[in-house]
């Protein structure tokens, strides 16, 4: 087809010598070739980059990565010359408000491995949340990270099937609006006792991260759906930034929790008659735990704002499928293809979420028993200094995924199965000799296998699978 067409008609054949088809001219040969063989995927020849040697494979991609990296660059000169702070305007629009529920969700969710520790520190609550429990029950206590994660499954079951039967828009509006509720509810939260207090806490984590499940799904599907080139022809700004453009919303998630720990550290501080050390006074720690989470609450109302006034159109895709399918509800009949036609890529799909999500979440959520190994003691500040260099080494992981996941040489596959393997060796080895690691002599290799660990999953399978699960 690219170097042959079908013969233009011109009149009746009277002859019968006209044949069906002919040699296509060079300037239809080069429309063709945008179209089926675009220069950033083939070569001069018509062959695949991934059917090229490897040497040549090396050479082509990296001279289709410099042309684009050139442009780029060009293009933020002259965006810089009309304007300095025009590139941190445009990362704003397409990477920070694309991903403000993911770092609203960021902050707040991992919140909770950081204030554990603060509300069973000295001068506290210690009488209940920290053995012998005394005044709370131990199964409630625990109950707050493991609700947390119930909810959040929910969610994502909740308003993925919302999403797709009411639309896009719905689903982004109703994740804002129950997590701002949500946020209302924790802030607030007490009770007639401090058990009472754990349980209305442990339910308000659950309400909200309801609101969270929901985000994942409708962010991602929202962003692939709306990015350049959807629903028409593949583009060339489709094809080589898709990813990262996606995972250019996600990482927001990574400067929630690089926020939350560096307003816990300022807050403890300022209410604590300006010493991070315990004793701790009840009072600080209350007024530390509620103003950071109305904090984020200011944050969540605009997101409810924004996304009912501002994203109007966060549906037209789905709208326009369904009207083309002649489509009024849930479609269920498109539902059963997906199933039978790619039910193993998303068994595989789902199948490495879950791997993911065992180590992910638990690094978050009991992140104050991991650095209580590194630094024993009492005070909870540097405990909290060290975390947020851990956060701060898990944001390079998040943006070299965000760069590299659309290298052809690298991308998706490759960093999902380098970061598993990273992930698997940084586990195994102090799993099976735990004493020594946390003792005095091996706790800074733990320390650094600590560390690693949530750099890899970012650069790794946290980020990929958020991704390939919306492709």
């Amino acid at each position: 087809m690219a170097d042959q067409g079908l013969q233009a008609p011109h009149g009746p054949d009277v002859t019968g010598n006209r044949g069906l088809v002919r040699d296509i001219t060079e300037s239809e040969r080069q429309i063709f070739d945008y179209l089926i063989r675009p220069d950033d995927s083939y070569n001069a020849n018509g062959v695949y980059w991934a059917d090229l040697p490897i040497g040549q494979r090396i050479g082509f991609v990296s001279k289709v990565d410099a042309q684009e990296s050139r442009r780029e660059l060009a293009v933020i000169g002259k965006m810089m010359k009309a304007d300095p702070l025009s590139p941190i305007g445009w990362y704003f629009r397409n990477a920070v408000v694309p991903g403000a529920g993911l770092l609203l969700e960021g902050y707040v969710l991992f919140s909770i491995g950081n204030l554990t520790p603060l509300f069973s520190a000295p001068g506290a609550f210690t009488q209940c949340w920290s053995s012998p429990y005394k005044e709370c029950s131990k199964n409630w206590v625990a109950a707050v990270a493991y609700l947390e994660i119930i909810g959040i499954i929910v969610g994502q079951i909740l308003v993925g099937v919302v999403g797709d039967w009411l639309g896009r828009r719905f689903g982004l509006i109703q994740d804002a609006t129950i997590m701002f509720v949500g946020l209302l509810m924790i802030t607030a939260a007490w009770g007639t006792t401090l058990n009472g207090w754990v349980i209305c806490y442990a339910w308000s984590l659950f309400f909200y991260s309801v609101g969270v499940g929901g985000e994942y799904p409708m962010t991602a599907t929202s962003g692939m759906e709306n990015a350049v080139g959807a629903g028409k022809v593949s583009t060339k700004e489709d094809r080589l930034h898709r990813g990262r453009k996606v995972t250019g919303a996600f990482l927001m998630q990574g400067w929630g929790q690089f926020l939350n720990q560096v307003i816990l550290i300022l807050l403890l501080i300022v209410t604590n008659s300006g010493d991070g050390d315990p004793p701790y006074l009840q009072s600080a720690v209350q007024w530390t735990y509620r103003l950071s989470f109305a904090i984020p609450a200011v944050g969540t109302l605009w997101l409810v704002y924004y996304r009912m006034y501002k994203m109007r159109a966060a549906s037209k895709q789905l709208v326009a499928a369904k009207k083309k399918l002649h489509v009024t509800g849930y479609d269920v009949h498109s539902l059963k293809l997906t199933v039978y036609y790619f039910g193993p890529r998303l068994i595989a799909t789902a199948g490495g979420w879950f791997c993911n999500d065992v180590f992910f979440y638990g690094n978050k959520l009991f992140q104050g028993n991991f650095i209580k190994i590194i630094s024993p003691g009492t005070s909870v500040m540097p405990n909290w200094i060290w975390n947020l260099i851990n956060v701060v080494i898990s944001l390079v992981g998040y943006y070299l995924a965000s760069f590299l996941i659309d290298n052809k040489l690298y991308g998706r596959k490759m960093m999902q199965q380098v970061g598993f393997f990273a992930c698997f060796i940084l586990f195994i080895i102090p799993a099976f000799n735990f004493d020594y690691y946390r003792s005095k002599a091996g706790v800074h290799a733990f320390q650094a296998m600590y560390f690693l660990s949530g750099f890899f999953n970012q650069f790794g399978p946290n980020a990929v699978t958020f991704l390939v699960a919306a492709e």
